[in-house]
């Protein structure tokens, strides 16, 4: 984790670990919602958060306030553009 450095904190849930790109298997019920026969075919989903590689870049240790829109926050970043 970049916060902590691997000591454990909120961030990354006190593994010392950050996840930057998740991914899972999909789930039967929504291949099925989409006309697909979960029977024959599977899903597997991947992405990357780009709030994620901007935290380890930038070091921002809550995630949510790239959601939240506050100008205050925001205006950190100007420079990057």
């Amino acid at each position: 984790c970049n916060i902590c450095g691997g000591e454990g904190c909120g961030f990354c849930k006190h593994t010392g670990w950050v996840e930057i790109l998740g991914c899972g298997m999909v789930d039967p019920h929504d291949l099925e919602a989409c006309g697909i026969d979960s029977n024959v075919y599977t899903g597997y989903a991947f992405g990357m958060g780009v709030e994620r590689i901007t935290n380890l870049k930038y070091r921002v240790s809550d995630l949510r306030l790239f959601s939240e829109n506050d100008v205050r926050f925001l205006k950190e970043f100007e420079s990057a553009l």
